[in-house]
């Protein structure tokens, strides 16, 4: 039967109805959506704005409201007008808004991963708030979101995840001025999240809720440069349990030594440049890995009394300044002012002065006694929540990445975790070229602060087999007009031991299988050498007891006022280069050494004559398809990678 025009229009005029009801009912459900989802961005503003510690105590429920909220609001959009995302990308040419909707599908998985995880993350930790509301402190707080019950976590990590991953592939550049700086803040707050949600299912043990834990923190001077970070120049023993601080003390490095237990031989530079014949606990981190330092510390760790240690951290003067300056002021016992991160130091030289009048026993005893009191205050501030969490967070993990602060902990798979963040202090493993200068300030004095540093790596791949040149420059910006005579003394201020010559103990750490050629020598005469025995100057080769590594052993004296060039010269295995059908990787892993700053490194490579260069990271480069030059800034470690054809 046929349909006849009339009852056509009718069907059209029906169809109309119908899709202009269905229209109007869409762009409610799109209106009422983003009405209120903007309405919840602003109540999240306006609590960002203000003291969200003091909002949080006067509306406990209201993060939560937030979060569920916008979390609602997103799921309503996503399911209205999710499907229409990859429309937008035939847009990405209007004003202003066309870079948002060019990433529209991006936008989506970013927004649907953080509000996920933002949903869990408040169920599982929204006990422990409403603890630390009732007056427990944070660390105790914790236990409530890790009882037996509570809400897996783990999901979160993974939605934050695949938030990350979608972040990346977004230009952020190309965005509007209004919306990149937020971004860009965004950007950089989803890594720490990651992070920091990977230790969670680790929380219960480190906290100690099932069985105590116990955790040594080693203060590392690093104006006394060490292999491992710094002179250990002070030990505190912590023990937790159930989220609490059962006991916390400190001591100087000096008095935990039992000289009724034998010791061993110390390395021979040590033996050499300190004149000593034990090995004790203070000189125990003579290698640049940490895990391994910590293993030859725990073994040269002789309390009064017996202590089964559940991990170790270390931290430099730098990270001591830096956490301060995260949760400045503190108020501390024995300091006449409030302390920021920015003083500290001016504070911890005026207390290092002897008194007048004091013998240098009564001095010797509590020179370092101000250590204690600035653990406390830090310890006491970030109990009280009075913190703002997103910047201690921040300083805490560009610590650990700069090596200013190392975790060891005796469980295998968190020791994993660690050394795969590049948290735990660890030598990499080698995937092609590697290179890391160690120092050990040998002379003893504080002169590591007055010494600056510069590399420089050349790398030939057009020969077989390839070759390399490093260069290191040392200058000694001291002034004053001393003698370099090796002897352990103090002078009247600290600032006077770090103008004093510079006893340098060099070990270079390069690929196994690598030969040197030729090394620069810097002879030492007797007279300045504490034992007695005189440098002749010439590098000597060894294998690294750490691993898969090769090392030149070097020394070199530098008065005040003066610089020093240090050269090798040497051949690298063939199997620094990896190679597929396509192409040719060069990988180049440069390590930074613990309690450093930064250095400057230039490194330069000369591909073969007719190589096609296919990528190159970092990008910053300058040079020819040939001859590249990376200019690097050594504060944490680096890579470089060629990948070309010949």
């Amino acid at each position: 039967m046929s349909i006849d025009r009339e009852t056509w229009r009718k069907i059209g005029i029906v169809l109309i109805v119908v899709g202009g009801i269905l229209l109007v009912i869409w762009g409610v459900r799109i209106y009422t959506a983003t009405r209120s989802l903007v309405g919840h961005a602003r109540q999240a503003q306006a609590l960002l704005s203000g003291d969200p510690v003091e909002i949080l105590r006067e509306n406990p429920e209201l993060p939560g409201q937030l979060i569920l909220g916008v979390r609602e609001d997103f799921v309503s959009l996503k399911q209205t007008v999710g499907w229409l995302a990859p429309v937008g990308r035939v847009f990405g040419w209007l004003p202003k808004v066309g870079p948002l909707l060019a990433n529209a599908p991006e936008w989506l998985v970013v927004a649907d991963g953080f509000t996920e995880a933002g949903v869990i993350l408040w169920e599982g930790f929204s006990p422990t708030v409403a603890a630390w509301l009732d007056g427990e402190p944070v660390t105790q707080a914790l236990n409530a979101s890790f009882e037996p019950g509570a809400p897996d976590l783990a999901p979160a990590g993974d939605a934050v995840h695949r938030a990350r991953l979608a972040l990346e592939k977004i230009d952020l550049a190309v965005l509007p001025d209004e919306y990149e700086p937020l971004a860009v803040q965004f950007r950089e707050l989803l890594p720490l999240v990651e992070d920091g949600l990977g230790l969670v299912e680790f929380a219960p043990e480190l906290l100690g809720l099932d069985t105590p834990q116990t955790y040594l923190a080693l203060a590392l001077n690093d104006v006394e440069l060490r292999p491992g970070g710094g002179f250990i120049t002070a030990v505190g023993e912590v023990q937790i349990q159930a989220g609490e601080i059962l006991t916390m003390t400190f001591a100087d490095s000096y008095r935990v030594d039992d000289f009724s237990q034998p010791y061993p031989d110390p390395p021979e530079m040590m033996r050499r440049f300190l004149n000593v014949d034990l090995w004790v606990f203070r000189d125990s981190n003579w290698s640049p890995d940490f895990p391994t330092s910590v293993a030859q510390g725990l073994e040269l760790y002789r309390p009064k009394h017996p202590v089964d240690v559940n991990g170790v951290v270390a931290l430099d003067m730098w990270a001591v300044q830096e956490v301060i300056g995260a949760v400045e002021p503190l108020t501390v016992s024995g300091f006449d002012e409030p302390v920021m991160g920015d003083s500290v130091m001016d504070y911890v030289y005026k207390l290092w002065k002897p008194d007048e009048g004091e013998t240098l026993g009564e001095w010797w005893g509590q020179r370092k006694s101000f250590m204690a009191p600035l653990g406390f205050a830090v310890l006491d501030r970030i109990q009280s929540g009075d913190v703002d969490w997103l910047k201690l967070l921040q300083t805490i993990l560009t610590l650990l990445d700069e090596r200013h602060l190392m975790v060891y902990l005796d469980e295998p798979e968190v020791e994993a975790f660690l050394v795969e963040q590049g948290w735990g202090g660890a030598l990499a493993e080698p995937s092609g070229d590697y290179v890391m200068p160690v120092e050990a300030n040998l002379g003893f004095n504080k002169v590591s602060a007055n010494i600056e540093r510069a590399f420089e790596y050349e790398v030939d791949l057009s020969t077989v087999p390839y070759r390399a040149k490093l260069t290191l420059v040392y200058t000694n910006t001291g002034t004053a007009d001393i003698a370099c005579i090796p002897e352990a003394r103090y002078d009247a201020t600290y600032e006077q031991m770090m103008d004093r010559c510079y006893w340098n103990a060099l070990r270079v750490y390069v690929p196994e299988g690598a030969e040197l050629s030729y090394s620069s020598r810097h002879p030492i005469p007797a007279k300045s050498v504490a034992s007695g025995v005189g440098w002749d100057g010439k590098a000597y080769v060894t294998d690294a007891p750490e691993g898969d590594y090769t090392v030149f052993n070097q020394a070199l004296l530098l008065p005040t006022d003066y610089h020093r060039k240090v050269s090798f010269e040497y051949t690298l295995p063939e199997s620094i280069i990896t190679q597929d059908d396509e192409s040719l990787t060069y990988t180049l892993d440069i390590q930074k050494q613990a309690g450093i700053l930064s250095v400057p490194v230039r490194v330069i490579l000369h591909l073969p004559q007719n190589a096609v260069l296919l990528s190159l990271q970092p990008e910053q480069v300058s040079g020819d398809d040939v001859t590249l030059f990376f200019d690097l800034n050594l504060n944490m470690d680096r890579q470089v990678v060629v990948r070309y054809r010949e």
